[in-house]
């Protein structure tokens, strides 16, 4: 018998490979991964590593898992040009699927001069950029969205849509209504209802399914989705149909 977690077919937009120190102290490695993809029916994932030092951690799973996991290069923009240049050699030589941004841990604001060439890097290849959205002072929606006004024709992954946070959850919205190039990963965001707000008003095709592993369980993150009130084949392009257009894997 198939279970309800499983019965839909997924893509995680966005979880972890590798080891989180205090105050976390969680990790999740190439086997553990596997066994969920397994478990819970997912097709691929999109994967960061656990800190912008740790890129080739998370080569070295993607060469293991081909099929399975689509990675992110995590880059650290306030390190200047030797991490802008390291972006370039992951995107152009090793075959990253995009960029991966966490302002909150790196110290930037999102909106920062800082960030400008790591998105000019994203256009250069035409890859996506994803965000960690919802903490002050580093990662606001509003912040977020300055950004995507300086770079409409940069695709933009809010991470977790405004996080825990019912204000900048609904900020979160606002700004997706507001530019077009911005989309929304629904992890640890705990407002069942906005999931489906959001799919009914930023666009059908702009919201997408995520565990953020190690953090949160796929159980969890997986049963706010399907309880949100949206039908079945509105829940299948938010568990995975909106995410595989959005990769380009069509």
């Amino acid at each position: 018998m198939i279970s309800d977690f499983s019965r839909f077919k997924k893509i995680d937009a966005h979880s972890h490979i590798g080891t989180f120190g205090s105050p976390f102290d969680v990790a999740f490695d190439g086997a553990m991964l596997a066994s969920q993809m397994a478990e819970y029916n997912i097709e691929k994932t999109i994967l960061c590593p656990a800190a912008a030092t740790l890129n080739a951690e998370l080569l070295s799973v993607w060469r293991s898992m081909p099929d399975k996991v689509i990675p992110l290069y995590w880059v650290n923009a306030n390190l200047g040009t030797p991490a802008y240049e390291d972006l370039e050699h992951y995107l152009r030589d090793l075959g990253f699927a995009g960029v991966k941004m966490q302002p909150l841990f790196d110290g930037f604001t999102a909106d920062s001069p800082v960030v400008d060439p790591v998105m000019e890097i994203a256009r250069k290849y035409g890859k996506p950029v994803f965000i960690h959205c919802g903490h002050p002072p580093f990662s606001l929606p509003w912040q977020i969205g300055l950004l995507a006004e300086r770079h409409p024709d940069i695709p933009i992954v809010m991470i977790h849509m405004g996080h825990g946070h019912g204000v900048y959850i609904d900020a979160s919205i606002t700004m997706a209504k507001k530019y077009d190039n911005l989309f929304l990963e629904v992890s640890g965001m705990p407002m069942g209802c906005q999931i489906r707000n959001a799919f009914l008003n930023v666009g059908e095709n702009r919201v997408m399914f995520g565990i953020d592993s190690p953090f949160h369980h796929p159980s969890v993150e997986i049963q706010r989705v399907m309880s949100c009130g949206l039908t079945d084949r509105q829940l299948e392009k938010v568990f995975c149909d909106n995410a595989r257009a959005f990769m380009g894997l069509d």
